[in-house]
Formats: C-alpha cells, structure tokens, sequence
C-alpha cells in the first residue's frame, strides 16, 4: 500500500460509528484531553463537524473516487486519517475497473478506538500549525530565450487517474519544454509524504526544462511548510512568486494562496506582491504580460469569483497592461473571451488530475469549429463567454462518464507570437491556436 492511493472519505470516516452524533462525541473526548479551554475544544470539534458535513456534499454518489472539499479542517483531517491508516495497516484495497484503465486503491478501515486515539494526536497537530515563512521575490525578473515553450498543468497533485499520464507525456514529448509550471494544489492538505508521493515522485524532471510550482489553497492548509520548505528547494525554486522576461514577453507568477481567507475558496495577495508586480510590469515596457496564478480572478462555473485579486490589480487591469492570464484551483479546462473591459484573454488549466463532476452545461451551444468536445457557454455579469472542454474522462474507471476530463496546457513563445495547445493525458492535441 502506499499513501499516493488511500483515499478518505466521508463514508469511510463514519462507517466505524452508529451515527455521526456518536462520532463528534468521541471528537469532543479528544479535543478536551488536548485542548484546556472548553469554548476552544468545542469550536474545533464544530470545525470538524463543519467539515463532516462538506466532504459528504463533495463525495456526492462516489465515496471510492477522491474528493476532498475547499474546507481546511476537513483536507487536515483526509490527511491525517490517511496517514495513521497507513502507517498502523488500516487500509482495505479494492479495485476500479473501466474500459481502458484499472486502478487499484486503498480505502481506509478503522475502529472508534482508533478514532480516539487518531483524534488525540489531530487536535495536538493543527494546534501547532503556523504558517511557514513567506519568501521575497528577485526584484528582476529571470532571462528567457525569445523562443521557448512552457508546460502549464493545474491541481495536479492527486498522484492519480490522469495525473501521472500527463506528466509522462510532458517527460517524452519530442519537442521538449524549456519550462514546467505547476499552478498549485497537493492534496489532501500539502504534507511532507503528500508532497514526496503526489508531486516529487511524479512530477517530470527534466535537465533542459526550469520547473516551477505556484502556492495553492491545499498547501497552505498546513501552513504551506513542506512547499516552502521542502519542494521549492527541489525545484531550485527562491520564492512563490517570480517572473520570467524575454524581448518579448513578461511572465509574472503570483501567490495567491498564502493570504488565502474563505478555506481558500478565494485567492488574495499581499501589498508586497503586488509593489513588486507593479514593478515588474513597468519594466516590461512594451512587451506582452501574462500572469499565472492558482486562483481565478472570475468564473463561469463556479460560484467563487476573484474580488479580492481583481481589486488589488485593479489599475493593471483597467490600463489592459496584461496580455493573459492562466489559472487552476476549478478542476476544469475553460478558454475565455478576451474580458470585454480589462483586455486579458483568461484560461483555467484545473485539470491536471482531480476528479471533478461534469457540469450541467444544456445551456451551452457545442463549437461550431472545434467540434462537440467543446462547449461555449455564454457570458454574464462575472464573467466573459468560454469554451469548456467537456468529454468522459477515460482514467476514473467505471465512472468515466461522471467526471471531466484531465489534461493540461503546452505554450510556445516565438519571437511576438504565443501558440496554445491544449492536450489530453497522452499528449495528443485537442486545441491548437494562437492566442491573438
């Protein structure tokens, strides 16, 4: 068994007690032995309540395929059930079958002794969880070649289904990548073992390519230590946030995780970031800035829109200073209009390995030159029209036609010209343009 495929869900959490009422007594046992203050003990045990109740919304119909909601105590408590169920051999496997892929994972089985005990170290940990220290970014940014290519691939830190598929076709494409740029997410909550088995182990080293990981809401969960502390030094990575400068074009990356509020159903930034973001595009003089974060500025399919990042960029958006700008956090792939007031050609890049359910998109009109695997979905007050890429995703077995498909992004900067590509698991092309 390994930590990569055990999966926690709601229905595994519960299934050792008669209710849930009889669980969160438990919860309360624990949280009082370690926690002096009853009012405190009991508003962390209504967090883990609180989060019970979102990871059974997220879980939805299928317990056996991973999810995890944009809840904090409830990804820390995924975490750290996976783990002591590992490491004490509480994990039963079972198999998923589907017409191309089989998978075998690792479901969690325990006892309501092994709940107290589990709970007593819970409390003890997140007590103590901090955040790690934030980094300060080079005040100029790094060179690039005026021709180069980049690999951008969002939440991809599952380790599963199309995850590992991705990364082995980023590895082996002929054509190679100057640069790989992972926009954030490591699930359940950014551990030290989860950073090793789900990013590290997997993630496509190359000699010729720079590589390069945003901060996400899940890493930040445990106070983002094992991202700071022990994956940007992998990646030969200084700071969270950074930029990239060639004749041509700007590349600026940000941090949108680490001032996170909401359970980092929003992203934010700091004034430093955004004093040196300021400074980055003013050296740019003429050339084309695209920004990378994990977290959207708007959205046509999810509720959690980008306030907070749109005001603190408000006058590089209303100038129309930036050129693009690529995102994850939503598991999906959507390419945006040009934002008829702020210029930017916007694209969510989410799905690079999390499981996310289709959405209902019979509103939507299919692609008239793109075919029926994309679907354009009208504007609205929030948000420009997009085309989502909407197609059974062939690595959930079983379940295929549930959750959308995984995937993820090859930019090629020629000299003025940026070429996307959008590309399955296996590296095939289903979109190929250049972004006027």
């Amino acid at each position: 068994m390994a930590l990569i495929n055990t999966l926690v869900s709601y229905d595994s959490i519960t299934k050792p007690f008669p209710d849930v009422d009889t669980l969160l007594g438990t919860t309360r046992q624990a949280a009082g032995k370690v926690i002096a203050d009853p009012a405190r003990a009991d508003a962390r045990v209504a967090q883990v309540k609180t989060g019970l109740a979102a990871m059974q919304q997220a879980q939805g119909k299928f317990p056996k395929v991973m999810h995890t909601p944009r809840d904090s105590t409830a990804a820390l408590l995924q975490s750290h059930v996976a783990q002591n169920a590992v490491r004490e051999n509480k994990v039963e496997s079972f198999i998923m079958k589907g017409l191309e892929h089989i998978l075998q994972a690792f479901d969690v089985k325990f006892s309501s002794q092994d709940w107290l005990g589990w709970m007593l170290s819970f409390f003890t940990w997140i007590e103590d969880i901090d955040p790690a220290k934030f980094l300060i970014a080079p005040d100029e940014p790094a060179a690039i070649p005026n021709d180069f290519s980049m690999a951008v691939i969002g939440d991809w830190g599952t380790g599963l289904y199309g995850a590992p598929f991705c990364a082995q076709s980023i590895k082996n494409d002929p054509d190679g990548y100057s640069l790989l740029l992972h926009l954030g997410d490591i699930y359940y909550s950014g551990l030290p073992d989860e950073v090793t088995d789900r990013f590290i182990d997997l993630w496509p080293f190359e000699s010729t390519a720079i590589s390069r990981s945003l901060n996400g809401n899940h890493e930040m969960y445990t106070g983002g230590h094992a991202y700071f502390e022990e994956l940007l030094p992998k990646l030969g990575q200084t700071s969270s946030y950074f930029a990239f400068q060639n004749d041509f074009w700007t590349l600026a990356a940000l941090d949108t995780a680490y001032t996170q509020p909401f359970g980092g159903q929003e992203g934010n930034l700091n004034q430093q970031q955004v004093d040196w973001l300021n400074r980055i595009v003013a050296g740019a003089g003429n050339r084309k800035v695209v920004l990378f974060s994990h977290h959207q500025p708007f959205s046509l399919l999810d509720p959690n829109q980008g306030p907070m990042l749109v005001k603190w960029l408000q006058p590089l958006l209303d100038d129309q200073k930036i050129f693009a700008w690529y995102w994850g956090h939503e598991h999906r792939c959507v390419l945006y209009d040009r934002h008829p007031g702020f210029g930017f050609r916007g694209r969510c890049v989410g799905h690079g390995g999390f499981p996310e359910a289709r959405p209902d998109l019979s509103a939507a009109t299919t692609s008239a030159d793109l075919g029926s695997q994309w679907k354009k979905l009208a504007g609205n007050q929030n948000s420009p029209a997009g085309l989502v890429l909407d197609t059974p995703n062939v690595y959930i077995p079983g379940f295929e036609e549930r959750f959308t498909p995984h995937g993820y992004m090859r930019l090629e900067f020629e000299d003025n010209k940026l070429t996307e590509y959008v590309r399955a698991p296996t590296g095939d092309n289903i979109y190929l343009r250049d972004l006027e």
